[in-house]
């Protein structure tokens, strides 16, 4: 149908809604349910494999088998398993792990309540229930599979770093080099922590900044104090950078004075967004512009600054006014190398043009040096009070060391939290074994009084509590070492008796605060799942 007054415009007929209203219980929504829960299983424990993902019209191939890369690789659809997946970004995004675990216990769960002849409301109730035996037992001192973490104790503190390294195929380690980088991380947390002022009693954690260098062997990765910045344009060949201005007198003598800005200083500035400009001359308003920001550069230069970082763009002719006065400097530091630069000078972000500059305001360095890495420049940043460190990871392909990077990254937050609440609880299936055989036991003294509380038989509530149990039965199989092959009730008795003697010196360990958070986070994204009686898709 062409319109008669723009001839030349077609109008599509239109076309009529297509609705699908699906429940819980749809063959359809269980058989992609079961998939998602499959891929993920496949990925847990110690059998876990890598998961190879490419979307169907090609492009970039990923291969992991972290949660937060699978998670954020999949394209899902389905209503339901947006939510899931939301649910379990939303605990990663505290914790960096335990992603696995959310998304298993909650797809696990889901579909045995869905399958089973319970109302819903029965089985949310259950579930809360269940859910707060299991923390009243882990946060009791009658938990024998909780461990106070000694932070003066190497080998505790090795085991908690382990179980998050190790659990990683992707990341292609051998036991050796599972041990080097374990330790690496283990010494460059402990190398990030100070002792705050001679006021304060407080611990100040510093930064943990990440190097990536593909094709060279693990056993390559190091620690370098400072931080460390690639610069492609410098040549390898060139032995140091030059010589840099330094203040010559007071406390700060010997030192390289440092700005920090986090605004564009290419003649862009949002400041100047909004100020209407009255031309008495040829220069154009991006021209003032840079004139302002020159001003303020001069202004620097006769504070004695010796280097000038940006976590934004420089103007051409600003970093040539810095070069001619032996000022560094440095623009694209992106948010990640901004704050490490930040800290590792104390000196504080600028973000604007339009103010007085104070002492208090700069950072300073000990040093600035070239160094050239496996065949790469980096300029090299240190200081004599800061606590930041760099580590300079290494593996033989480019996806094991973006895994491995990551990997490092979770477990020095695991390591953070640990420091909060210096408690952890035992990996390898053995706290979910031990969550089974208490629950077990304690479940018969909940029949009668949750039953009239929820108002429901007392069959009903026996049913789901079993499916409960049965759904961590299934998480500590998965993750246990035993072969596949062994039943339920031998890995109960194996690490019970595991227990009673205390033969877990070697096992990983799992962060406390972590482990009650995945838990929390998976009853309550199950029970919003249970509540939904019929999701809507409008495929037009």
């Amino acid at each position: 149908m062409r319109m008669a007054d723009n001839p030349g415009i077609t109008v599509a007929p239109s076309q009529q809604s297509t609705v699908s209203i699906q429940t819980l219980n749809d063959p359809e929504f269980l058989h992609i349910l079961q998939l998602f829960k499959d891929i993920i299983a496949s990925c847990y424990g110690p059998r876990g494999r890598i998961k190879v993902i490419q979307n169907s019209s090609g492009g970039n191939v990923t291969m992991s088998s972290l949660s937060s890369v699978l998670l954020d690789s999949l394209s899902i659809s389905n209503p339901i398993l947006e939510l899931v997946k939301s649910g379990v970004q939303s605990h990663l995004s505290r914790f960096n792990d335990g992603g696995l675990f959310v998304a298993l216990l909650v797809s696990t769960l889901v579909e045995k309540c869905v399958q089973l002849e319970v109302p819903r409301t029965v089985c949310i109730g259950v579930n809360t229930n269940m859910l707060r035996l299991a923390l009243d037992y882990l946060e009791s001192d009658k938990c024998d599979c909780k461990v106070k973490i000694n932070f003066s104790d190497s080998k505790e503190m090795m085991n908690l770093v382990t179980g998050i390294i190790g659990s990683k195929p992707a990341c292609c380690l051998l036991p050796r080099e599972k041990d080097i980088i374990s330790s690496l991380v283990l010494q460059a947390f402990l190398t990030s922590l100070s002792s705050g002022s001679k006021d304060s009693d407080q611990a100040i954690i510093g930064i943990i900044q990440y190097i990536k260098i593909e094709g060279r062997p693990v056993t390559d990765s190091h620690l370098m104090s400072g931080v460390l910045f690639e610069v492609p344009h410098l040549p390898t060949y060139k032995c140091c950078v030059s010589e840099l201005r330094r203040c010559n007198a007071g406390p700060n003598q010997g030192l390289v004075k440092v700005a920090v800005y986090n605004i564009s200083l290419s003649g862009d500035s949002d400041e100047f967004v909004e100020v209407q400009y009255q031309s008495v001359s040829d220069m154009s308003s991006s021209d003032m512009v840079v004139h302002k920001i020159t001003n303020v550069v001069e202004d620097l230069v006769k504070q004695g600054i010796g280097m000038l970082a940006c976590q934004k763009v420089i103007h051409p002719s600003i970093k040539k006014y810095c070069r001619q006065h032996n000022v560094l400097v440095l623009d694209r530091l992106s948010l990640t190398h901004i704050k490490a630069v930040q800290q590792v000078t104390g000196a504080r972000l600028l973000s604007t043009l339009h103010t007085s500059i104070s002492e208090t305001d700069f950072g300073y360095l000990s040093n600035v040096s070239h160094k050239v890495i496996f065949g790469k420049s980096f300029l090299h940043m240190e200081s004599l009070t800061s606590n930041v460190i760099t580590m300079v990871i290494c593996n033989r392909t480019e996806q094991s060391v973006q895994e491995l990077k990551r990997v490092c990254e979770n477990a020095d937050v695991i390591l953070r939290h640990s420091l909060v609440n210096p408690v952890a609880l035992f990996g390898s299936g053995i706290t979910e074994s031990s969550l089974v055989n208490h629950l077990r036991k304690q479940m018969s003294a909940l029949v009668s009084p949750v039953s009239q509380e929820l108002h429901c038989k007392e069959g009903h509530f026996i049913t789901v509590a079993n499916a409960f149990i049965e759904c961590l039965q299934t998480i500590a199989t998965l993750a246990s070492p035993m072969t596949q092959n062994t039943d339920d009730m031998e890995l109960e008795e194996d690490c019970q008796l595991r227990l009673e003697c205390n033969k877990l010196t070697d096992t990983p360990l799992d962060c406390y605060t972590m482990k009650i958070n995945a838990l929390k986070v998976s009853i309550e994204i199950s029970n919003v799942v249970l509540q939904i009686n019929n999701f809507i898709h409008d495929k037009n």
